[in-house]
């Protein structure tokens, strides 16, 4: 009699804490669906490039020399300033605006398009290996299509034809290259507003 005394007591006790870590669960799942739910905020062109590149490290130098939170080529930096001060942070975003800027009209002339963020990232990293396949996406690097895509999650504007492991696949193939809500975004970027 004893014996199952303390057999229903443990059973008892079972029960009481499956039910508690059901009910844990729940409000987890219930919390863990409310932080999903709320909406994503994306990034300023120059925040995220600065990010992708440097880590917005404004004193940042690469392995080739690249100096700023933008990783600017040193002859590059001084075909567009002056100034020493690379790690001013609004003068590193008025050089790689310039440069950005007449890239993105280049690829324009040569495409009949606006750059998506995709193609802006590329012409930021690797303009010449991106002329040098006609600017198709597919036939750039492996290593700089996924920092592209990185680079297109942060500003928010995902890559309609994006690569599938640089393999020349896509995920999906539509027309546009940029969303409206992008294109006033890169508009402002490449005006310096952004």
């Amino acid at each position: 009699m004893a014996e199952t005394r303390i057999n229903s007591g443990k059973a008892i006790a079972l029960r009481s804490q499956a039910r508690f870590a059901i009910r844990n669960t729940a409000r987890c799942l219930l919390v863990l669906g409310a932080v999903l739910a709320l909406p994503c905020v994306a990034l300023p062109i120059r925040q995220a490039l600065g990010m992708i590149e440097s880590g917005n490290d404004d004193h940042a130098v690469g392995s080739a020399g690249e100096i700023s939170r933008y990783q600017i080529k040193k002859d590059i930096w001084r075909t567009y300033s002056f100034s020493a001060e690379f790690w001013d942070e609004k003068e590193a975003w008025r050089i790689a605006d310039k440069v950005l800027t007449a890239r993105a009209e280049e690829f324009r002339r040569c495409t009949g398009r606006a750059p998506a963020a995709f193609d802006i990232y590329v012409l930021w990293n690797a303009p010449g290996q991106f002329r040098s396949v006609g600017y198709q996406p597919q036939l750039i690097s492996r290593v700089v299509a996924e920092r592209a895509m990185r680079f297109a999650n942060l500003v928010g504007v995902p890559e309609p034809r994006a690569l599938v492991g640089g393999n020349g696949k896509t995920e999906k193939d539509s027309g546009s290259a940029v969303r409206p809500e992008g294109a006033r975004q890169l508009a402002s970027a490449m005006t310096g507003r952004n």
